[in-house]
Order: C-alpha cells, then sequence, then structure tokens
C-alpha cells in the first residue's frame, strides 16, 4: 500500500444554513462504482459537507488495466440521501408533486472560480430536474432507490486526453466539485389575532428592505377573525433568519411599538396561494395580541 492522493472532491452547499454548508448528506456510490472503486483500492472520505476520493499511488499499473478494460474511462455516480424530512420544503426547485430529482454531470461541469460547478446555474434550477426513470439517472438507482428515492445524483467522469498517460492525467487533475441548492423563496403573511386584530397597526422591516401590505380580514378555521399582512417581495428561508420585522401601533402623531421582533417564518407552516396570477410559495406566522 502506498500514498493515497485525492482523485476528485465533492461539496454541497445551500443557502438555508447559516454557514451554507450542506452537513449529514449521504454519499452512496452506484453498484457500477462502488465495484470501480473496490477493483481500484480507492478510499472514499468524508468531509463536512461532501467527500473526496482517494485512489493508491502504488497501484497505478491495476488503475491503467481497470481504464482500458473501462473504454478509456472511469465513471462514478453516486446517490445522495437527507435524513431531514422537511429539505425539500426549505430548498429550491423541489416540488411535492414532482417524481423528479435533481442529476448533474460533470461533463457539463462549469468553471468557477478555482473549483467545477455541478450546474448551469449559480445554484440547482429546474433544468437540472431529473425524472427518476430518464436514462441516465436509472441507471444509477437499485430497487430500493424507487421506494427510498435519493435527494439528487451525480456522476463524475474520468477520461484522460488521448496522449495522454494515466499517471500525467492523475498529476495534472484532482478537480474539486460543488454543488449548491438555494432557499426557498417565500411570501411571509402575518396573522394578527386577538387585541391586534383590531388595532390599527403596520409592520416594518428595521433593515428597511422588505415592505408589507395589508389584506382583507381573514376567518380562520376556528372562526376567529384575523388582520393579515404580507410581504411585498419573496424573501429566502433561513435556519436562524436575519429579519428583523417589527409590529407598530400607528397613531395619528406617532406609532408605538407593539412587538419589538415578530416571529421569523417556519419551514413546515407553508402553503400555496396564487399570488400576482402566479402559484407561489407562501409561509404564514399567527401573531397573539
Amino acid at each position: 500500500m502506498g500514498p493515497y492522493r485525492s482523485l476528485f472532491s465533492v461539496a454541497v452547499e445551500h443557502g438555508f444554513f447559516s454557514d451554507e454548508l450542506w452537513r449529514g448528506l449521504r454519499f452512496v456510490p452506484a453498484a457500477a462504482a462502488q465495484s470501480l472503486i473496490n477493483s481500484a483500492g480507492m478510499v472514499m472520505r468524508k468531509t463536512v459537507n461532501g467527500f473526496a476520493l482517494y485512489y493508491d499511488q502504488s497501484r497505478l499499473e491495476a488503475m491503467a488495466l481497470l481504464l482500458a478494460d473501462s473504454a478509456g474511462e472511469f465513471s462514478f455516480g453516486f446517490k445522495v440521501f437527507v435524513d431531514d424530512d422537511a429539505f425539500p420544503i426549505y430548498s429550491e426547485p423541489y416540488s411535492d408533486s414532482s417524481d423528479s430529482v435533481p442529476y448533474f454531470d460533470s461533463e457539463q461541469g462549469v468553471a468557477d472560480g478555482e473549483r467545477i460547478r455541478l450546474h448551469a446555474e449559480k445554484q440547482v434550477s429546474d433544468r437540472d430536474m431529473q425524472p427518476l426513470g430518464s436514462g441516465a439517472l436509472a441507471a444509477l438507482l437499485g430497487s430500493s432507490d424507487w421506494l427510498v428515492r435519493p435527494a439528487f445524483a451525480f456522476r463524475i467522469l474520468f477520461r484522460p486526453a488521448a496522449n495522454s498517460t494515466l499517471q500525467d492525467a492523475l498529476e495534472d487533475e484532482s478537480p474539486n466539485y460543488f454543488i449548491r441548492f438555494g432557499a426557498r423563496q417565500t411570501y411571509w403573511t402575518y396573522y394578527l389575532l386577538g387585541a391586534f386584530a383590531g388595532m390599527r397597526v403596520g409592520i416594518v422591516d428595521l433593515d428597511e428592505g422588505v415592505g408589507f401590505e395589508p389584506l382583507d380580514r381573514v376567518s380562520l378555521a376556528d372562526r376567529r377573525t384575523a388582520l393579515a399582512f404580507r410581504s411585498k417581495v419573496e424573501i429566502p428561508l433561513r435556519q436562524h433568519s436575519a429579519c428583523r420585522f417589527q409590529l407598530r401601533e400607528i397613531g395619528a402623531d406617532r406609532s408605538r411599538v407593539l412587538v419589538r421582533r415578530l416571529p421569523v417564518a417556519a419551514v413546515k407552516q407553508l402553503s400555496r396561494q396564487s399570488i400576482n396570477g402566479k402559484v407561489a410559495s407562501v409561509s404564514e406566522i399567527y401573531v397573539n395580541g
């Protein structure tokens, strides 16, 4: 056994998290990739938000034979699983009604600084979604993956240039790939109950970035009446939101602070509504007065 060196690494970022690192992901090689990793004596090592695949530098001859038997390229397919059931709620571009998941291929990678982004847009978008039964994605799935489907999947292709030896290719390359998911954008609707429902109030953003508009009074399922305000723009969901919204009573001469900092949107208090002629995600926040 000789010294190990990185063949490539993959990292996953997510705008929902404060440090933008998506932890706790499980990267599972597809059957063909696992067989290749075992045959070549490669080793996967976890990182904070991804993994690196290492090869044994003393086994280059065996790797060269494997490469020749694989039509001159190594194809590594991976499925990624998430233990958090709420991830489709706070992640773009997932949809509850969709049988598609994001799929990425290093052949479509885009240089982004010193790394390679595995999707065309700055973050994962609808164009990256693939039906589970599509050819490239279906080839990675086992029978159990149709019952517990992966959050996303990707393929990394290692292909030395025609005029390059394996050793030269390994010395020239150790690419760092990354995938970036965006946080879901939602309209925030505050439902003011109790005494607040009968007062002349307004919601103010202390950072002056988000405005709120009053809606009609709303009758809730429990027959209570609420005064509702909705944000004029969509706001990204965050694990720890920095939004500073304040409820104020509006008087003839001046306003009075009623709630110094209103609660922020929770991940699971979400609905779909038609806004400005389009179906949008809405975070519902209830405040008792």
